[in-house]
C-alpha cells in the first residue's frame, strides 16, 4: 500500500527533478523585459521594482510614448491597460535580478524553491482533507500535472507558485481554525491570504474554497458559517476596490478581458473558456492551443465537455465506493475548483490558470483512479477503460509532458537568443530595427527585449511592421515610403491582438504617427487592417534603417526594392514552430 509519508518524500522529489533542465534556460521572453526594466533600458509604463507586471496602463505618459515610437507595437490601442497587482511576485524578481543580474540560474533555482514549496502545501493539504491513499495518490499527481511546468520553470510564471505556496497554506490554517477553534489560525490564514494575494490575483481562487468549504463543507447553522466567512468578504472587498482604484486590470486587449468592464464581451467567452480549461485538466491539450489558433478553441471546449460527463461518470461511481465524509469533502473541493477557475478565465488561456483549481480536480482524480473501476457491475468494463484512460494521462504520460514542457522552454529560450544574436543587421550604433511579417512571438512580439539582450550593440529601436502569419508584398511607392499587403489581415493572431482586440478597428484612412515615421491603413476587413503604408522621414536606404524578416530558420535582412518594385516576403514557422 502506498503510504502518505512515502507519497510525501517522493512528490518534493519529483517537484524538484522535473524542473532542473531549466537550470540552463536563458532568460524567456518576459523574463527579458522584465531585466531590461529594471536596469532602466527599456520603457516601463511605471517605474519601480514592484511594478514589473504593469506592461500598460492606458495613461497619456504611454500614449506620448507609443505615438513616439516605442516599445509598442503600431497598431496598440492606445488606451490599452495590462495592469497586474502583483508586488511581491515583482520585488522577488527585482531581487533576483539585484542579486544576479541577467545570470539566470538563480531567477529558476528560486522559481524551483518555490515550486517545491507549493508542491508540499498541496500535499498537506491533501492529507488532512482526504483517505491516506487517496491523499498519496492526489499528492504524487498534483506534483507531475503537466498545467504545472510554467510555474516551476519559467521566472515570470513563478507567481502562480508563490500564490499556490502561501494561498494553500491560508486555506490549511482556515481549515484548522474552524475545525480547532482555533483564533491564531484563523488570524493567521487571512494574513497568508492578503500576502498571497500580493503575489497575484490567482489567490482569489483561495476565497473559492473557503466560501464552498463554508457552503458545503460546514454541518453548522448558516450565520455561524456566515459570520466565519465575514472576514474573507471583507478582505476580498479591501482587495477589489483597492485593484480598481489603482487602475490595475485590463482594457482593450483581445486575450484579457475585464468581467466587470467588459462583461458583454467576457461572459460570452467565459463557457467556450471554461470547456477548454476543463479538456486541458482532463485530458491534457494545453489550453494555450486554443489562445494560438482560435479556431481549434470550439473543438477544444467540445473535447471538455465530452471529458467532462466521462469524468462524472466515473465519480459518481467512485462515490458509492467512499466514505460519505470523504465525498462530502470532494463536492465542496470541486465546487471551489470551479469558482477558482473564474480569475483565471479573463487573461489568455493557459494551463497555468490550473494550479489552485487542480487542488479540488485532482483530489477528486485520485479518488476515481483509486475506486471508480472497482464495483463489480454490466457498466465495470467501461468504467475501467475509463479509468485505464485517466491513468495514462495523470499518472503515466504526465511526468514526461511536464518534463518536455521543461525542456521545450529551455531548447527554445536558448535558440531564440542564438537566433537573435545573428540576425543579419549592421553593427552600428543607433541602428533602426523594423521587423516584418515576424508571427512567432519569440522573434516578433518580443524582438526588442531580445536584440537588447543577445545584439551587440543594440539597436536604438526595434519596431514591428507585422506580426501577421500570411505571406507579405512589399512594394516601394516612393524614397520613402513602404506599402505593405498582408495575404490575410493583421489582429488574426493570438499575439497580435493583445495588444489591441478585434473589436476596436483599424480602418482604412486611419493614420498612426510614430514620431520619425507613420502607418496610415490602405485597406481592412472588418476592421483588421489588410494593406498599409509605411512612410519614414528619411531614404529607406539610410544606413541607419534595418529591415528584418524571417526565412531559412533565421532572421535575414530585407533590402528595400526599387521604387515601383515589389519583393514577397513567405511566411514560415518561427523558432517555437509557431
Amino acid at each position: 500500500m502506498l503510504r502518505f509519508p512515502r507519497a510525501l518524500w517522493i512528490a518534493l522529489a519529483l517537484a524538484i527533478l522535473l524542473p532542473l533542465p531549466s537550470l540552463f534556460a536563458q532568460l524567456y521572453t518576459d523574463d527579458q523585459m522584465m531585466v531590461l526594466r529594471l536596469e532602466g533600458t527599456m520603457a516601463s509604463p511605471v517605474p519601480g521594482p514592484f511594478h514589473l507586471y504593469t506592461f500598460a496602463n492606458g495613461s497619456a505618459e504611454q500614449r506620448a510614448q507609443l505615438f513616439g515610437g516605442g516599445t509598442f507595437p503600431w497598431w496598440t490601442l492606445p488606451e490599452l491597460r495590462l495592469s497586474f497587482f502583483r508586488p511581491l511576485s515583482s520585488g522577488l524578481l527585482a531581487l533576483d535580478h539585484a542579486l544576479a543580474g541577467r545570470d539566470p540560474l538563480p531567477y529558476h533555482v528560486h522559481s524551483m524553491a518555490w515550486y517545491a514549496a507549493a508542491v508540499l502545501a498541496a500535499a498537506l493539504l491533501f492529507r488532512r482533507l482526504l483517505p491516506e491513499r487517496t491523499a498519496a495518490v492526489a499528492a504524487l499527481i498534483f506534483t507531475i500535472a503537466p498545467a504545472h511546468w510554467m510555474a516551476a520553470g519559467w521566472p515570470s510564471s513563478r507567481h502562480v507558485a508563490i500564490v499556490g505556496a502561501l494561498g494553500l497554506s491560508a486555506l490549511a490554517l482556515h481549515l484548522r481554525a474552524r475545525e480547532r477553534d482555533d483564533r491564531r489560525a484563523a488570524i493567521g490564514a487571512l494574513a497568508c491570504a492578503a500576502i498571497a494575494l500580493l503575489a497575484g490575483e490567482a489567490a482569489l481562487g483561495v476565497f473559492a474554497y473557503v466560501f464552498a468549504y463554508e457552503l458545503l463543507g460546514r454541518d453548522e447553522p448558516l450565520a455561524r458559517r456566515a459570520r466565519a466567512f465575514a472576514p474573507w468578504v471583507a478582505l476580498a472587498l479591501v482587495y477589489a476596490i483597492s485593484y480598481k482604484a489603482l487602475h490595475f486590470g485590463a482594457y482593450g486587449s483581445g486575450g484579457y478581458l475585464d468581467p466587470i468592464t467588459e462583461a458583454s464581451t467576457f461572459l460570452p467567452a467565459l463557457p467556450v473558456r471554461l470547456a477548454v480549461f476543463a479538456e486541458a485538466a482532463l485530458l491534457g491539450v494545453p489550453s494555450e492551443v486554443s489562445a494560438l489558433d482560435p479556431r481549434a478553441a470550439r473543438a477544444l471546449a467540445t473535447l471538455g465537455v465530452l471529458a467532462l460527463v466521462a469524468f462524472a461518470l466515473l465519480l459518481r461511481r467512485a462515490l458509492r465506493r467512499i466514505a460519505p465524509e470523504h465525498a462530502r469533502t470532494l463536492r465542496w473541493l470541486l465546487v471551489g475548483a470551479v469558482l477558482a477557475l473564474l480569475p483565471g478565465a479573463a487573461g489568455i488561456p493557459g494551463d497555468r490558470v490550473l494550479f489552485l483549481p487542480n487542488l479540488g480536480i485532482l483530489a477528486a482524480l485520485a479518488t476515481v483512479l483509486l475506486h471508480a473501476g472497482r464495483a463489480p457491475d454490466e457498466r465495470a468494463l467501461a468504467a475501467r477503460a475509463g479509468v485505464a484512460l485517466f491513468g495514462l494521462l495523470h499518472v503515466v504520460l504526465a511526468a514526461p509532458v511536464f518534463l518536455f514542457g521543461i525542456l521545450h522552454l529551455t531548447t527554445t529560450s536558448r535558440a531564440a537568443l542564438d537566433v537573435l544574436a545573428r540576425a543579419e543587421i549592421p553593427r552600428r550604433e543607433g541602428m533602426r530595427v523594423l521587423g516584418i511579417g515576424l508571427s512567432d512571438p519569440l522573434v516578433g512580439m518580443y524582438l526588442a527585449s531580445g536584440l537588447q539582450i543577445a545584439f551587440k550593440p543594440p539597436p536604438a529601436t526595434v519596431d514591428l511592421l507585422s506580426m501577421a502569419g500570411y505571406d507579405h508584398r512589399v512594394r516601394r511607392v516612393d524614397a520613402h515610403t513602404l506599402e505593405i499587403t498582408v495575404e490575410g489581415r493583421l489582429l488574426d493572431g493570438a499575439f497580435e491582438n493583445v495588444v489591441r482586440a478585434r473589436r476596436h478597428p483599424l480602418r482604412a484612412g486611419d493614420v498612426v504617427p510614430l514620431g520619425a515615421w507613420s502607418v496610415r491603413v490602405l485597406a481592412d476587413e472588418a476592421g483588421q487592417p489588410t494593406r498599409f503604408a509605411v512612410t519614414f522621414d528619411r531614404d529607406l536606404e539610410d544606413p541607419s534603417l534595418a529591415f528584418l524578416h524571417w526565412k531559412d530558420g533565421g532572421l535575414r535582412a530585407l533590402t528595400p526594392p526599387p521604387i515601383g518594385g515589389e519583393v514577397i516576403l513567405r511566411h514560415e514557422p518561427g523558432p517555437m514552430g509557431l
